[in-house]
This record gives C-alpha cells, sequence and structure tokens, in this order.
C-alpha cells in the first residue's frame, strides 16, 4: 500500500495470483533489527524472486538432478569436494546468528552468496558437457551429488523463509533437512532422488 500514490494491494487478490513464499522471501530479503517500513516494488519483487530463487537456488537442483535421474536415479556414495561441502556447514552459525537477532536479510544475503558458489562450481565443472564423453558418466554423477549436497545445505538454511519449498525438497531429496547440528549429506540417507 501506499498513500503517496494511492495503490493498494490486498493479500487476498496476491494469493489469489502468486504465491506466498516469493512474498515471505522478498521481505525476509529486506528486512532487518530495526523497526522500519518496507516498500513492495514490484519490478524489484520479480527481479529477486527470478535471480534468487529461480535462477541461483533452483537452478542448482534443475541442473544436476536430470543428470541423476537419466542415470541409475542414485547419487554418488562420497563427495567429490569434501572441504567445500564443509565450507556450507562452516557457515550455519553465522547464518544461525543473523536469523536469531531478526537480521533476515543478511541471513539471505549470505545463503544467497553460498549459491553463487554452488552455482560457479557447478559450471567450471560444466556436468552438461561431460556427459557428452564416452567413460564421463561417473564424474557426471560425482559433480551433480555434490551439487545437490550443496543445494540440500542451502535449502535447510532458507528454510524459515520458504518452508513450503524446503518441504518440498526435502520430499525430491528423500532426506531431512535437519537445521541445528549442521545438514547431513543427501548421501548419507537413502539416495533415490523422488521424481518431482
Amino acid at each position: 500500500m501506499s498513500k503517496s500514490r494511492g495503490t493498494f494491494i490486498a493479500a487476498k487478490t496476491y494469493l489469489e495470483h502468486l504465491n506466498p513464499e516469493y512474498l515471505r522471501y522478498y521481505f525476509a530479503s529486506k528486512l532487518n533489527a530495526e523497526v522500519e517500513d518496507l516498500d513492495l516494488n514490484l519490478s524489484d519483487f520479480m527481479a529477486r524472486v527470478n535471480s534468487d530463487l529461480v535462477g541461483k537456488l533452483v537452478n542448482i537442483a534443475s541442473r544436476c538432478a536430470g543428470f541423476i535421474t537419466k542415470g541409475d536415479g542414485k547419487l554418488s556414495e562420497t563427495l567429490a569436494e569434501p572441504a567445500l561441502f564443509e565450507s556450507f556447514l562452516a557457515k550455519e552459525a553465522t547464518i544461525a546468528a543473523a536469523y536469531d537477532q531478526r537480521e533476515f536479510g543478511k541471513a539471505v544475503r549470505e545463503i544467497m552468496a553460498l549459491a553463487d558458489i554452488a552455482n560457479q562450481y557447478i559450471a567450471d565443472k560444466a556436468p552438461w558437457a561431460l556427459a557428452k564423453e564416452e567413460g564421463k558418466a561417473n564424474e557426471v554423477k560425482d559433480v551433480c551429488t555434490m551439487g545437490l549436497n550443496l543445494f540440500h545445505v542451502l535449502m535447510t538454511y532458507l528454510a524459515p523463509v520458504v518452508p513450503a519449498m524446503a518441504d518440498k525438497t526435502r520430499q525430491f531429496l528423500n532426506t531431512p533437512l535437519s537445521w541445528r547440528g549442521s545438514p547431513r549429506p543427501c548421501w548419507a540417507a537413502p539416495s533415490i532422488l523422488s521424481r518431482p
């Protein structure tokens, strides 16, 4: 609602057309511990949802899951880059503290910075190019397992903001999203991806 512009969007109208999780994410990305007004800029809203939730986060799973399901549907038994995975887990305390201090925007920025790293890892490894090379099936599986495990950690961290999306992720990966005590790798669970 804007008094100066005379514009108004009812929550009921929003819910008839858009996913409430998008609005939760948008507001969380802007919230801090201070009490202040927030503007709903629809252009910024669309850009942030498309860029962050779709372009960065969901993109990780979509780039990797297809290669796993085209194979035997099982993830690799080990992580190709354990140090990278551990670096994601090492951010848990920072992100938890941001949530605890109501610095939701800071938590979202930390999570999206990790999403950038995950996307860069996948881009560097280029499983779509490896898949065209003979004898590289296991390497493709390893890269995609790593990508899905990074996605698992990211969705665990983002679950307080987008709980329905987190629940769909839990079902899709067939593994729990455990927040405190660090997310365990997906491959430690029965590792057959459910079909979306």
